[in-house]
């Protein structure tokens, strides 16, 4: 079976232990347990591909502190996809995949996201549960700019209640699929 480095970013708070968890387990985490991640998180799951392959999935959740930067720089080699994630309730979450964790993706990793690695990930809007369909709207049409300027998908989810997290689950799939055999 093939195993397949795949990373979770975004900044601190940004729903994305409570997705990793929910996508692996199927439940949302109990949240009188979770806490937030010190420095990286790591969980495996079997996917099968649309073309029928099986992957193992080695999921990487980084906590999104940069005092561990470091740790992050070394990890962040060898990503074959990944998921970035922001809180829609957070905004700053947003400008910071622009302004910290995409530069440090090319920084730090042979990826170049605006020459076509961009694919290889998904820009995620979580915890779309926590604003109304105006506000998402309005989002929505930042994310499309974003998106088409790295030619890769976006989704919104709720981690928590589950809304979008089936069609993100495809959209990974397709885009493991196709970066796969790179």
């Amino acid at each position: 079976m093939t195993i397949v480095k795949a990373v979770v970013l975004g900044d601190t708070e940004c729903g994305k232990t409570s997705f990793t968890k929910r996508w692996v387990t199927g439940n949302f985490p109990d949240p009188d347990y979770l806490r937030t991640t010190i420095g990286v998180s790591f969980d495996t799951k079997k996917v099968e591909l649309p073309d029928g392959r099986n992957v193992t999935l080695s999921l990487f959740d980084f906590g999104g502190q940069t005092r561990f930067i470091e740790q992050l720089k070394a990890m962040i080699r060898g990503t074959v996809v990944g998921l970035l994630f922001f809180d829609v309730s957070r905004l700053q979450t947003f400008d910071n995949l622009m302004n910290y964790w995409m530069p440090m993706i090319e920084e730090n990793s042979t990826l170049r996201l605006r020459e076509g690695d961009g694919s290889r990930f998904i820009l995620v809007a979580n915890k779309v549960d926590l604003i109304d369909d105006e506000r998402i709207d309005s989002i929505g049409g930042e994310m499309l700019d974003f998106v088409e300027g790295f030619g890769m998908a976006g989704q919104f989810i709720s981690a928590k209640t589950g809304l979008g997290m089936e069609n993100l689950d495809m959209m990974f799939l397709e885009a493991l699929q196709r970066h796969l055999s790179d």
